[in-house]
């Protein structure tokens, strides 16, 4: 059986926090969008960190609204 799902915070620039759940799996962060496991560095950069979407979903989406 599998460990629930925590949250996790993380610090941002401005001295905020940004709260998530934390879905790290073998240090690497689950897409919302296509569901994919990605690194860290391959996830989509914001506000001194990153979200929870990967480069590719989140390139795609700006596309989509241009």
């Amino acid at each position: 059986m599998s460990e629930p799902a925590d949250f996790l915070q993380v610090p941002l620039t401005d001295g905020g926090t940004w709260t998530r759940l934390d879905r790290l799996t073998d240090g690497r962060v689950m897409c919302q969008l296509c569901f994919g496991y990605f690194s860290i560095e391959e996830l989509n950069p914001v506000d001194g960190g990153v979200e929870d979407v990967c480069k590719p979903c989140a390139l795609e989406e700006v596309q989509a609204h241009v």
